[in-house]
């Protein structure tokens, strides 16, 4: 990642990195690559969790854009030229992103996908941003591996602090951004010829059974949340409906649970059983917004 910023042909301006509080060797190893060839403020993770520490670090900044990255990641040399050039030509757009793409795959074979970061009526979410696609287009909502936002609308906005984390994963964080950008009636841009390379590495909640059930629950919840939220209505019955009957690979519904069970027999049913219990407490955080957050570890 840090040669890969360093290697860019549009310099940055500054350079915010969240880290945990017992890392040691972080800021040794950004002295040594980094020097002061890039002026760079270490932020660290608390008690509060990743949402807080990044509302601290937009607190802190004095740049008109905000560009996300992950860690794991590396963007091609025209990344930040990219950005500053589609904000130029697009004062209208709130936020640009780009493709995710995991370098560990294979897509020359893959056909083009032309549904990306949307969300259906009844709360269907493609998401897609690894695939290849024809052109640039609108979206409901940015990868958080490659997006970046107008640092004023994003302070006004905000970034949702009821929403369930885990070590440094927040599940759905972007959607929730997009969304409430969306209702605000800004606009968001995807372009697929903006692309960070994404070497994704073993999870945190990657068990030696490969399931964990607090992820499913924390996934199940956000999304819940997040869609009840900012769907209709109707849109709301809809997705209750959608969810529980259908479900998707992450979270099951009942013909996931069917579509699963000759491969995964008893973890089928565990499986939904906690992405139930997940949609519950996403209506429960929904119906009641003032309740208190409960209480997160930083490990669990």
């Amino acid at each position: 990642m840090l040669s890969a910023l360093m290697a860019q042909t549009r310099k940055l301006d500054a350079l915010f990195i969240l880290i945990h509080p017992r890392d040691t060797e972080t800021a040794d190893l950004l002295k040594n690559i980094l020097g002061s060839a890039i002026p760079y403020t270490l932020i660290y993770k608390d008690q509060s969790g990743p949402i807080a520490a990044m509302l601290k670090t937009l607190h802190l900044m004095s740049c008109d854009v905000v560009a996300f990255m992950h860690d794991d990641a590396a963007p091609r040399p025209d990344w930040l030229a990219r950005i500053e050039s589609l904000f130029a030509c697009m004062p209208e757009m709130a936020g640009v992103g780009g493709r995710d793409l995991p370098v560990s795959s294979n897509f020359e074979n893959t056909p083009y996908c032309d549904v990306m970061g949307r969300v259906t009526w009844y709360g269907k979410i493609y998401a897609n941003h690894h695939l290849p696609c024809s052109s640039a287009r609108k979206v409901d909502f940015l990868s958080g591996v490659n997006a970046a936002y107008r640092h004023d609308i994003l302070m006004a906005t905000g970034l949702n602090q009821r929403l369930q984390w885990q070590q440094d994963t927040v599940w759905f964080w972007e959607l929730a951004l997009g969304m409430a950008l969306k209702k605000q009636g800004f606009k968001q841009w995807y372009d697929p010829d903006m692309v960070v390379e994404h070497f994704p590495g073993k999870l945190f909640s990657d068990q030696k059974d490969g399931y964990w059930s607090a992820s499913t629950r924390k996934r199940a919840q956000n999304e819940t949340y997040i869609l009840l939220k900012y769907l209709s209505m109707f849109g709301r019955f809809a997705c209750m409906v959608y969810v529980l009957l259908v479900g998707s690979r992450d979270s099951y519904g009942l013909l996931q649970v069917m579509r699963y069970l000759p491969r995964e027999g008893s973890l089928a049913f565990r499986k939904i059983l906690d992405a139930l219990r997940g949609r519950y407490n996403g209506m429960q955080t929904w119906m009641f917004p003032d309740n208190p957050i409960p209480h997160q570890r930083i490990k669990e």
